[in-house]
């Protein structure tokens, strides 16, 4: 993003000298960007932004019927012309260019079967796994995917798939728990930031984690955590799972600084806690500066995992994307946080007494920065789609971005006391649907249960 030599590769010796480095393009990437920006809806229409009718809304609503009922009548003769139907349909929702159908199709089957395979081999490992948790897990993947195609990598499943993506759903379900002290905390943040960045003191590179769960009776953990063993033992075989694809000890040890990096990130939002009983709160700095790091380092670990290396310019773009993920999610999880009065950058304001207007406007500009729509130095080497000289990877690259503003519409559709009438009017005027559908679409959820059952043939 700021003169960046793209094809300068992200490596360092030291878990010191990356996140020294890593911090400093996740600031650029993030915050630098986030000041500068104004906490107000864009005005001026452009090639990614536009407002929309509320005829526009409603003839678009009707079409979105119309392909269901299609679907579901002549799903068993039609299914190419179903899929051409969808595919335009969901171009023009998210004002995007077309791309041809064998592209869209050949995207579509690899998240089914990516999201199939995952949901299969999770559940070997642990049938106890909630659909919550697998789901958690899958937006994720979803994310792996994405960014496998836009660096123009084979869309294969591999054990670091598992081992990243169910790793943070077991962790936040131990570090948020309020029921775990903070004795229990601060011993397990040692014991796994240890495991992370260095391993067992039995690691063996030759050994291949086959997959079933570990023996607890082998975990050697202090009293305070041995009533959470069960959870324990589980992020520990995540990390095995990781193992069998990236050896320590040569040149992939860069995946596992930024897998450390990330614990940390989850340990400095234990911050974001609000407390009654000493009156304890953060500052807003405080909020944005983790959200930050946290956000952007999940991200880019996903990155590394997938092809053991990145460039400068894929670190700072995968940072300036985490921080907007991450800043999504506290979006949707404003009344959850509130309840638990876990403070994010929305949950702050509305402690403050203002409305959402100003963050969410804030983080609308930010996804519709144009250098998130910036090619990588390697997509020359994608297909492009003849009429629109489109390439898969730019496809995939915009495609996120824009679906991230249908999830920001959404989910500020089911906040609407939090906005003053004056904004949400104007927000509404950005989303292809009204937001009183939007409100009910649930699109991740309903995304994720048709994936996951998809037959991939």
């Amino acid at each position: 993003m700021d003169n960046l030599d793209a094809d300068t590769y992200f490596e360092f010796k030291t878990y010191e000298e990356f996140r020294k480095e890593r911090l400093k393009l996740n600031y650029d990437n993030t915050l630098k960007l986030w000041y500068s920006l104004p906490d107000t809806l864009p005005i001026n229409e452009n090639n990614r932004f536009r407002r929309h009718t509320r005829k526009q809304q409603r003839a678009r609503f009707r079409k979105i019927k119309h392909c269901v009922a299609y679907a579901i009548l002549f799903k068993k003769t039609s299914k190419k012309k179903i899929q051409s139907k969808s595919f335009r349909l969901w171009n023009e929702m998210l004002n995007i260019s077309a791309s041809n159908d064998e592209s869209l199709y050949g995207i579509q089957q690899s998240m089914n079967q990516l999201t199939v395979e995952f949901c299969n081999r999770v559940r070997q490992y642990d049938p106890t796994i909630s659909h919550d948790e697998l789901f958690k897990a899958g937006r994720c993947l979803w994310f792996m995917t994405g960014f496998q195609m836009q660096c123009n990598l084979p869309s294969i499943f591999n054990d670091s798939m598992i081992g990243y993506n169910m790793l943070y759903p077991y962790t936040d379900d131990l570090l948020d728990c309020n029921d775990i002290s903070k004795e229990a905390k601060t011993d397990f943040a040692k014991i796994f930031h240890e495991r992370l960045l260095i391993g067992e003191p039995t690691y063996d590179p030759q050994v291949h984690f086959d997959g079933k769960q570990s023996n607890i009776a082998e975990l050697k953990l202090p009293s305070s955590l041995q009533a959470h063993a069960n959870r324990i033992v589980k992020i520990f075989d995540m990390v095995k799972f990781i193992e069998n694809d990236w050896k320590r000890g040569g040149e992939y040890d860069i995946v596992y600084m930024a897998l450390a990096t990330i614990h940390e990130g989850q340990m400095k939002s234990t911050l974001q806690h609000a407390r009654t009983e000493d009156d304890y709160a953060p500052t807003m700095t405080q909020i944005e500066q983790i959200s930050a790091e946290k956000g952007g380092a999940s991200v880019l670990a996903a990155g590394i995992l997938l092809d053991g290396r990145l460039t400068r310019a894929q670190v700072a773009y995968l940072e300036y994307v985490g921080f907007a993920l991450q800043l999504i999610d506290d979006l949707q999880d404003v009344k959850e946080d509130m309840k638990n009065n876990h403070r994010t950058i929305f949950t702050q304001t509305i402690a403050e007494g203002r409305t959402l207007d100003a963050p969410t406007a804030h983080l609308m500009q930010f996804c519709y920065y144009a250098s998130a729509y910036e090619k990588f130095s390697d997509d020359q080497h994608t297909v492009s789609d003849r009429e629109t000289h489109l390439t898969l990877a730019h496809y995939v690259q915009v495609l996120m971005m824009m679906f991230s503003v249908i999830l920001i519409l959404e989910a500020a559709s089911r906040l609407r006391k939090y906005y003053s009438k004056k904004f949400y009017r104007e927000l509404s005027s950005l989303s292809p649907l009204s937001l009183h559908h939007l409100r009910f679409a649930h699109i991740e959820k309903r995304l994720w249960n048709t994936t996951r059952k998809h037959r991939v043939g």
